[in-house]
């Protein structure tokens, strides 16, 4: 299947118009932690250092306490993946600083009437409009960071043809299954540094294959892993678990010979040594929040350490929260829509499973052989990173496991295409991209744009 040209664009400007609306439609703040982020990037842009630790305690459930929820209990986080927002804010503030909003709203909790049964904040009467009245610098930034989504599905065609042979199948059905998935393409239009993150997850995914499928000299992928690897780990803490990415790949680009891991290993390690270590050693904050977050933040908890638990966050990490969750976690679509694509990402990467240890016995290690095995160590990596997360803060939420959306796109579909003819892979590339694109309209003209604005 020969895939035109124009198709990778037509899904990147479909996955802008689509992150657009989403935008606009959810309401300020009506997002998860959104206040505190927004508060981080304001604190950054004016200091352009990581903030001082919070004094704000919590001291009721987080919809309870107006003085916590609109605190930066964010601050403990590292600082680039403010960067691009601060960049944005700051302008904005030159500009004019009276829409960019200097306190969040009351909490609906308080108030003797809500704006929507939705709404967690107290939002103006009138529609959407009113809402953004004198909003209109944090829809900005949400705006541009969703253009930060496009590395992401870009990535994902690149590397589905760099597997396939430029055949075009699974490069595309990855691009548009990461690029329509209702939870990526709204939690990638709202303040935050995980937007960023994930993009520099992608690109360090990409180029750690870029290893697997070079035959030249791996110096240069390790490097730009490397320095992709450093910027993810001063981007957001919990990247810290698709780190060993980029180190399997110089592994696997030659098994046999261990003296071959020197050379590419000293190329990336360097970069990523000098960026994250670097980091620490300007910023005394980012010292203080280093230690914070693994003496405190991520603490285990023992009332959580049980195979209970664990069983428990399963459903939310994997369906429930992955697929289609909107504002802070209270908003879906029809759970049928998510099950759905559940069982047809399940089963493709059943059958990738599959084709992977058939390959294996049949060729053993090729190049794009390796490709699905970086592709499945990743994917593992960060389930680890979330179940560990989780083991500290019960918190399952899928969209934690963006990071390692582009293997989570591969293994879905690389199965898929080697199983079934190549006459029949046009009619199911446009069947599997149209129907993430139906379940996104749905989630957004069914489900959020209702729960708001009636």
């Amino acid at each position: 299947m020969r895939t035109p040209k124009l198709l990778p664009y037509l899904i990147a400007i479909l996955y802008c118009l689509f992150s657009s609306l989403y935008a606009v439609i959810t309401p300020p703040w009506e997002s998860p932690d959104e206040p505190a982020h927004y508060l981080y990037v304001s604190q950054l842009a004016e200091r352009w250092r990581p903030p001082v630790k919070s004094t704000v305690l919590q001291t009721d459930h987080a919809f309870k306490d107006q003085a916590y929820i609109t605190s930066n209990y964010e601050w403990y986080q590292p600082m680039l993946g403010y960067v691009p927002a601060a960049i944005i804010y700051k302008g904005l503030e030159v500009i004019d600083p009276q829409n960019l909003p200097a306190r969040q709203p009351q909490l609906s909790f308080y108030a003797a009437s809500k704006s929507s049964p939705a709404a967690f904040f107290v939002h103006p009467g009138g529609g959407i409009g009113d809402a953004w009245r004198d909003n209109w610098g944090l829809l900005i930034l949400r705006l541009f960071l969703a253009l930060l989504g496009l590395p992401v599905i870009l990535a994902a065609y690149k590397l589905g043809n760099w597997i396939e042979g430029e055949n075009g199948f699974l490069g595309l059905v990855a691009a548009g299954w990461i690029a329509f998935l209702p939870q990526f393409t709204f939690i990638n239009a709202t303040v935050r540094s995980d937007t960023f993150t994930n993009a520099v997850a992608a690109l360090a995914i990409f180029t750690s294959a870029w290893m697997l499928v070079s035959e030249k000299k791996s110096d240069l992928p390790a490097a730009i892993t490397g320095c992709l690897l450093g910027l993810g780990l001063i981007s957001k803490n919990t990247f810290i678990y698709l780190v060993p990415v980029g180190f399997l790949a110089i592994l696997l680009r030659d098994l046999r010979t261990p003296r071959a891991w020197i050379r590419p290993g000293l190329f990336m390690l360097g970069p990523f040594l000098i960026l994250w270590g670097g980091y620490l050693l300007v910023f005394a904050q980012a010292r203080q929040a280093f230690a914070y977050t693994f003496t405190t933040a991520l603490k285990i908890n023992p009332a959580l350490v049980s195979g209970t638990h664990v069983l428990a966050i399963l459903k939310p990490i994997w369906i429930d929260l992955f697929y289609a969750r909107f504002g802070w976690a209270n908003v879906a679509p029809p759970a049928a829509w998510s099950w759905i694509a559940f069982g047809i990402w399940g089963a493709g990467f059943c059958l990738s499973l599959f084709q992977a240890v058939r390959t294996y016995r049949e060729t053993g290690w090729s190049p794009p052989l390796k490709v699905i095995g970086l592709s499945f160590a990743c994917l593992l990596l960060a389930f680890i990173g979330v179940v560990r997360f989780n083991l500290s803060i019960d918190q399952p939420q899928g969209r934690f496991l963006f990071p390692a959306l582009l293997a989570w796109g591969v293994l879905g579909f690389w199965g898929m295409g080697q199983f079934f003819k190549r006459r029949a892979e046009k009619i199911m590339a446009a069947g599997l991209v149209g129907f993430m694109l139906l379940f996104n309209i749905v989630a957004l003209f069914h489900a959020l744009l209702p729960a708001y604005w009636g």
